[in-house]
């Protein structure tokens, strides 16, 4: 908050709240906890490093981060791969000129290998600094990977591609067929997973715009930015629902309100000024 709010009226729920001297302290404290003044809050001078995710995370995005989602992620990306690896040895055991195939099986060799790098779960090759090379590679080029909107929307394109190379060829209806169902579910689910998302965001965008409030209302001057603590603590204050989004969710939506692949564990106050300017949701 701008130094100049006073504590113990902002944030306060009820009237029962602004009367009574103990609700006034809690308040305050809570008011203090939004402006980095305990609970972690970092300012300007500190300085925690940089990753794909939050700090100590090892360079994972919070959707890495899901170990469901991740195995999903991780399976469907294995079959994109052996697909491509089968229809080519298809093509090159009955060799004829197609480029157009030619070209088409590069493409879905080279996704399924990104998608592997992209989704391992095997927390030692996450870890790895080429595997984090590639994955920021791919963050950076490729930013809605780190929507779960953008992932499900992938994975329907990539259902596409299944469906032309082993159901249109003939090469194999039956793997045609289950791979195109299985990644099609998936993007289907994580698209869903996103709009819900997406949804409670802009229900919290919402409310502190109706109450007029501004970025600054929760970055003081000096304030690196607003910690997953403190963000936590306005998503409760402008819904009144502590439980809207789990902790796995709050890194999440805090890497997708970054302007980059790469954050420190908080939103900053232009990233904070973007989400809360008029114009659609941030789609997550």
């Amino acid at each position: 908050f701008g130094s100049s709010l006073s504590g113990s009226t902002r944030l306060s729920r009820s009237g029962c709240a602004r009367s009574h001297p103990l609700g006034r302290r809690l308040e305050g404290w809570r008011e203090m906890a939004l402006r980095g003044d305990f609970q972690g809050g970092s300012h300007g001078g500190a300085n925690q490093g940089l990753s794909l995710g939050g700090p100590g995370d090892h360079g994972n995005v919070a959707i890495e981060k899901y170990l469901r989602w991740n195995w999903a992620f991780f399976i469907g990306a294995c079959l994109v791969f052996a697909c491509a690896v089968g229809t080519a040895i298809h093509w090159l055991g009955h060799f004829t000129f197609a480029p157009a195939t030619f070209f088409f099986e590069i493409f879905l060799l080279l996704f399924g290998a990104m998608m592997i790098v992209l989704d391992t779960p095997i927390p030692h090759m996450q870890k790895h600094p080429h595997i984090q090379q590639v994955r920021f590679q791919i963050y950076k080029f490729a930013l809605f990977m780190t929507r779960f909107i953008g992932r499900g929307v992938w994975y329907l394109f990539l259902a596409t591609l299944i469906f032309g190379a082993l159901w249109d060829t003939g090469i194999n209806w039956f793997l045609g067929a289950v791979s195109t169902l299985y990644l099609s579910i998936l993007g289907i689910v994580a698209i869903a997973k996103g709009w819900i998302l997406t949804r409670n965001l802009d229900r919290v965008r919402s409310s502190i715009m109706d109450a007029g409030y501004a970025a600054e209302r929760y970055i003081s001057r000096g304030q690196a930015g607003v910690s997953k603590e403190q963000f936590k603590l306005m998503v409760e204050s402008a819904t009144n629902n502590p439980d809207l989004f789990t902790s796995d969710e709050l890194e999440y939506i805090i890497n997708a309100l970054s302007f980059t692949p790469y954050n420190d564990g908080q939103v900053t106050l232009d990233e904070m000024r973007y989400w809360l300017s008029e114009g659609p949701p941030l789609w997550v």
